[in-house]
Parts: C-alpha cells; structure tokens; sequence
C-alpha cells in the first residue's frame, strides 16, 4: 500500500461520527426489528448517507461529498429458470476518491458482503424469487396471518445467535474466494449485529420503543479471508454464531476492541482512508474498478461515493 494521504483533524472527525451515526442507525433497525431482511439492513445503510449527500467544506479548506446509489438486490436473480446463475460478491461497494484542487489522486474500493445476525427464534428468511412475482399483494396478510404477527412472541440475540445467510461450502461462499484469487481484490463482510449482546423484543413493541444504552456491538467487518481461516474445518453447510467468530477470529482481531470484527467507523477511518485495507485503483480506467462499477450486471447491488478533495 501507498502512504496514507494526511487528512485535517475536522474531517477525520465529521468523517468518524458520520460513519458512527450509520452503524447506530442500521444496527437500531436491526435491535427494534429482527425479522428485517438483509436488503432493508442495506437499504437502511444507503438511507443513512443519502441525508448528508451534498459537499460539506471544513475550516481547513478540505470538501468532502457522499453521493449513494441503490440498484436493488440481485440475490434472486440466479435462482430464475433459464437465466445464468449469478452469485452477488457483495452487496455494497464503497469508492474513496481523493482529489486536489480538483484533480483526482488516487482511487480506493472496499467490497462489503453483509450478513445479518439472526434471532434465535427465527429461521433462515430472506428475499426469493417468488416474493418478487407476488409484488405488493404479499402486504395483503390474510387474517389468520394476521393473527400470527400480534400474537406475543420474543426475539433473541444470543452469542448462540448465528449468520444464517452466511453459510459455509456453498456457491456464494465459493465465489467470494474464486474472485479474491482472480481479481486480487479484498471482499469483506458488513456483519449487522444489533446494539448489544444479548438483546430481546418481544412484539408487539410498545409504541415509542427505542434501544437504550450503548452500541457495543453494531456493524462490524471482518476481510473475507479472515473469516474463512475462522471457519476452517467446519463442514459444508456450517452458518457461524457470534460466538465463533467472537475471540476466535485470527489476527488483527485479538484485542479486546475487536473480538468480533472491526468497528464500521474504525474500518473506515483508520483503515480504510489510512490505506491499510481495500483496493487502490491503478486509474479512473482500471479493469478492477469497472468491473465493480460500470456494469449493472456488476457484482454489487448498492453503492457508496465518498470524496474528499484537498485545497
């Protein structure tokens, strides 16, 4: 990796808090709903950004601008008959632009794949190909099912709690390996956690509920290599629990900060923008960068630009 390029202390800081504010705000979602889907999680993710989308200048004189786009999950897509099968390689892809007096310097790219953490009581859910042909009408509950959903039941976050979307040996797992080995591109997993472990709801929530105390766990990100060296020896099938991956992860994630992943905000900040994590693109025409960017059947359903310019 090339040196790092200094940035001022106001920007490191607006830039900490806004990545903070988005792991409070999806983990929040995660904590008030468990039942939510992986793409409302990245929804929510591209929601939080899509507030402060506008160039935003510092009394050092520095510019910093997010801009987002949402092309929709295409998990679905290679489960439709008589299409190719398509694995996304992640879900959100992050583009760090640095620029000076309005030229661009050097390029940046973090994949993220992200998985949510599930409760305990609920089994693997997520978008399928039928829930795109019914369209709106699944928002017509029938009233037995109705009765289902008011009915009293707990959801529990536990360190048995695993990532049931995260599963070992099958094609997505295999992919992500095949397109790190090909591409020498690094691929990360966005884990949504919720505020704390443990943590229960019971629905129906209490109108006003709101998660109180610290995040203690939150988003967190762990190199897609890490994690396979996690669950090395683990048979085909395997989905991880929290507890797994907490104090078990290899280097860097001995310490006590970092047990189950990076932090969102530290990967950005102090990694990410420090040139220790990620892909540096070799030009605004690098092979790399367009296969992630530049093509709507790309490996990526959302995306996330963050420039920042130096005077």
């Amino acid at each position: 990796m090339p040196p790092p390029i200094p940035l001022p202390a106001d920007v490191q800081t607006w830039l900490r808090n806004s990545f903070q504010s988005c792991n409070e705000h999806v983990s929040a979602v995660l904590s008030r709903v468990p039942t939510n889907h992986e793409t409302t999680l990245d929804m929510s993710f591209i929601d939080h950004f899509a507030g402060i989308a506008s160039p935003f200048q510092f009394p050092s004189g520095w510019v910093v601008q997010v801009s987002t786009h949402y092309l929709g999950g295409g998990r679905h897509v290679g489960d439709w008959p008589g299409l190719p099968r398509r694995w996304e390689i992640a879900d959100i892809g992050i583009l760090v632009l640095f620029r000076q007096r309005g030229r661009l310097i050097r390029s940046k790219v973090a994949l993220l794949q992200s998985k949510r953490l599930y409760p305990d009581e609920l089994e693997w859910d997520e978008d399928n190909p039928l829930d795109y042909v019914v369209g709106f009408g699944r928002l017509m509950q029938p009233d037995d099912d109705w009765a289902d959903v008011i009915a009293p039941r707990p959801f529990s976050f536990t360190p048995q709690s695993r990532y049931k979307a995260l599963v070992t040996g099958v094609n997505q797992y295999k992919a992500i390996a095949q397109y790190e080995a090909e591409r020498q591109i690094p691929v990360y997993y966005l884990l949504y956690n919720p505020w704390q472990i443990p943590h229960t709801v019971t629905f129906p929530l209490a109108a006003g509920y709101e998660v109180h105390g610290a995040c203690d766990v939150g988003c967190r990100i762990v190199p897609a290599q890490q994690l396979r060296t996690a669950l090395d020896g683990q048979p085909e099938g395997h989905s991880p629990a929290y507890e797994e991956l907490e104090g078990h992860l290899p280097d860097p994630f001995t310490d006590e900060h970092n047990r189950s992943g990076w932090r969102f905000e530290h990967f950005i900040v102090d990694l990410l923008l420090e040139c220790e994590t990620g892909y540096i693109a070799n030009s605004p025409d690098d092979g790399g960068l367009n296969y992630i960017f530049n093509r709507r059947t790309g490996p990526i359903s959302a995306a996330l630009a963050l420039t920042i310019e130096a005077p």
